[in-house]
């Protein structure tokens, strides 16, 4: 969690709002531990196994709904900028026959296919214009002379300390940790998820991050878009409303010493 201090300061959080967001995450595990044992998880009950007052259970509850409600218009943000870079590249209304994306028109022009053509295809109902905008400001896509939209990125990232880039970051911790936790509380019987790093054995200077990242945006991104594709063809033949979401996160990243290290660094290791 020390890793996130700096970030909470930024945005001048207090000790006091820390504490109840720990409060509460403590509150939904054991409402859904109290549900898987078939036991009704209300207010009454949460206070009492908590040791919390119903009045403050009934607080912290109430404002989770509101952040939730928040968060998924951000996370579906997300999810449609994402679903536009996609179709993009993946349809062949919009792409070459190899995968590459197809300059757009901005102006209807002869038989040429439109920016506002793919944002109808990809999430039908939006306003082109802001998901250009929104697409330009992220590095996604180049305009050139006002007459054409060029894409030059698959994958989309925020950019800058706004709530979208929050909730991304929100999202991937989350993921990361139900994998940790998954693959060591699990039975015998369930799935392990897969989880594999590579860490530099020793301390290293800034110019041989520069040159991983030169190497990951090179080597890594095309195996990102063949696992995109492999993941869009395969979806709609596993589709199941009771199911989950799954995927892959990938990420490079500072380990810092914030003390004794816990995990010595270690070369890849086989997935099982």
């Amino acid at each position: 969690m020390r890793p996130l201090m700096p970030l909470v300061l930024h945005y001048g959080v207090e000790a006091a709002d820390v504490g109840e967001v720990f409060k509460t995450i403590y509150l939904e595990t054991l409402a859904e531990r109290l549900i898987e044992l078939g036991r009704p998880a209300t207010i009454p009950r949460l206070a009492l196994m908590a040791g919390l007052n119903r009045s403050e259970v009934e607080a912290l509850l109430t404002r989770r709904a509101e952040r939730r409600e928040r968060r998924s218009h951000g996370t579906a943000k997300m999810t449609e900028l994402s679903q536009v870079l996609s179709t993009w590249h993946d349809d062949p209304r919009f792409s070459t026959p190899y995968g590459a994306p197809v300059d757009l028109s901005l102006q209807p022009e002869r038989n040429f296919k439109t920016f506002s053509d793919l944002v109808d295809a990809a999430i039908p109902g939006s306003e082109a214009n802001l998901v250009l905008d929104e697409l330009a400001a992220a590095g996604c896509v180049e305009i050139h002379v006002n007459k054409f939209v060029r894409c030059v990125s698959r994958v989309f990232v925020p950019v800058g300390m706004d709530v979208t880039r929050v909730v991304h970051m929100g999202r991937m911790l989350g993921a990361y940790s139900d994998n940790l936790a998954h693959n060591l509380m699990r039975k015998p019987e369930d799935a392990r998820f897969y989880d594999v790093a590579v860490v530099t054995e020793s301390t290293v200077s800034t110019a041989f991050r520069d040159e991983m990242d030169a190497y990951l945006r090179t080597h890594m991104q095309k195996n990102l878009e063949e696992l995109d594709r492999w993941v869009v063809s395969k979806e709609s033949d596993f589709q199941d409303p009771a199911g989950a979401r799954y995927g892959v996160c990938t990420f490079s990243f500072r380990e810092r010493d914030f003390g004794a290290a816990v995990v010595e660094p270690t070369k890849i290791e086989k997935a099982n």
